[in-house]
């Protein structure tokens, strides 16, 4: 039976997976197969992002000659540059229907999670175009979160994008050469082995669906990667880079010529050692064997490959010489492409944090009984690059009164992460202000 029929068969007859029925079973171990067939190509991607590519891995080494492996990373400091780009600055919520303390028991229930998640979360994103974001409630009863790479799980949805089931593959730091595999349903977790074994009891799933998030940078996935554009230009800058490091290199073993003489060579490490060379003949000559090389091809050539990634990954050289007397605004539009780029990256970040928001709301509904609505709320993201605020002090100073909130206003400067926060910090200060009478006095005439 295809792989198709079997999903419209058991799907159309019951919501989740019961896996402890056998054609059931036989559709997840079908998805795994799949998952393997293309985890080759997201771990090739990951290994260029480490720096680990074909130009290194397959460089041509010439026997008795300099072999130097020239690895500059253009991958990992582009993604680098747009992971601290879109996510450098905390992600910060502000509630639709002015609701405080949805806002304040966002923070306060995620306050654990490490600090360096989202800009995790926004880096796999980037290398893979595709990652996993799962939930669940660890021991403390605390809501939390785990990024799970595309090498290491796979989500099967259906065609509105609804994951059906979500697969985990894993190995734990004692038993690395062997694989477990955790497969989310609506109802449970289940535990097997590499086999399809169960190795554990199911574990309830409090949310009733299958807790995952699944974000997409790009529908063409690593066909629209940045891996894909600029690996071939990676791979013949390092290759190049290499070949003249060793021609450089190679100098050290140039050849010495005698023509029209011969040389004992019992007396070369003497000669050697008192830096003189004797020929009996005066007409004979010696001199080295070096290879003509045009550096300036060569120079040419580097920089044209480093200038086509620059352009290819809409990202700007700052090592280049600038005129001194440059605008603000002419400094902004040079990142014009590279800004365009990221608020689409940011997009697809959102989609993420949208979806974690609202199995967010769903466990405080279910554990805290809150009520909340995730519709109510609003990720908000400050780009992490240098912002004039004494111009937009200026510009508000300047802005007629009732045109622009306060709470708008706080949003503009780059210092303020939380408009909330900060709002009831001016509060607090406004009301200390205030002169505070002794009623006592003022009973007796006193005040």
């Amino acid at each position: 039976m295809k792989l198709s029929d079997l999903v419209k068969k058991l799907f159309g007859k019951q919501a989740a997976l019961d896996l402890n029925d056998p054609e059931q079973l036989a559709l997840v171990k079908k998805v795994y197969g799949t998952y393997n067939a293309y985890k080759h190509i997201y771990h090739k991607m990951y290994r260029y992002y480490k720096g680990d590519t074909d130009a290194m891995r397959k460089y041509k080494f010439v026997t008795e000659r300099s072999n130097l492996k020239i690895n500059v990373n253009y991958i990992k400091k582009f993604i680098k540059e747009e992971v601290s780009y879109t996510v450098g600055n905390a992600i910060t919520y502000e509630s639709r229907s002015d609701n405080e303390n949805i806002v304040k028991d966002i923070e306060y229930y995620t306050a654990h999670w490490d600090e360096l998640h989202d800009s995790d979360l926004m880096k796999y994103l980037l290398i893979f175009t595709k990652v996993y974001e799962i939930y669940y409630v660890d021991e403390n009863a605390d809501f939390c979160s785990k990024i799970i790479k595309p090498t290491e799980g796979y989500a099967y949805t259906d065609a509105s994008g609804k994951a059906l089931f979500f697969i985990h593959a894993f190995k734990n730091d004692f038993e690395t050469t062997v694989t477990y595999i955790d497969v989310y349903t609506a109802d449970y977790i289940y535990h097997f082995d590499s086999k399809f074994n169960q190795i554990a009891v199911p574990t309830e799933n409090m949310f009733g669906e299958v807790p995952v998030s699944i974000g997409k940078l790009t529908l063409e996935e690593y066909h629209d990667s940045l891996y894909n554009d600029i690996k071939g230009l990676q791979d013949a800058f390092e290759t190049n880079l290499s070949d003249i490091g060793n021609e450089i290199s190679d100098f050290r073993n140039a050849y010495l010529i005698f023509t029209g003489c011969t040389v004992d060579s019992n007396k070369i490490p003497e000669m050697k050692q008192l830096g003189v060379l004797e020929a009996k003949n005066k007409d004979s000559t010696i001199q080295w064997l070096i290879k003509n090389i045009n550096d300036t091809f060569i120079q040419n050539t580097l920089d044209r490959y480093i200038d086509t990634m620059y352009q290819i990954a809409c990202h700007i050289n700052h090592n280049e010489s600038m005129v001194s007397n440059l605008s603000g605004i002419a400094l902004r539009s040079r990142l014009i492409a590279l800004e365009n780029k990221c608020e689409l990256e940011e997009k697809a970040h959102k989609n993420i944090v949208k979806n974690r928001l609202r199995f967010l709301c769903l466990y405080l509904n279910i554990k805290k009984n809150k009520g909340y609505d995730y519709k109510d709320i609003k990720a908000l993201y400050t780009p992490n690059i240098p912002i004039d605020d004494l111009s937009t002090a200026q510009m508000l100073s300047q802005t007629p009164e009732g045109v622009i909130s306060k709470d708008t206003a706080r949003g503009l400067f780059s210092f303020i992460n939380n408009k909330v926060a900060e709002a009831e910090k001016v509060k607090k200060e406004e009301a200390e202000s205030l002169p505070h009478d002794n009623l006592d006095n003022l009973v007796n005439g006193n005040g």
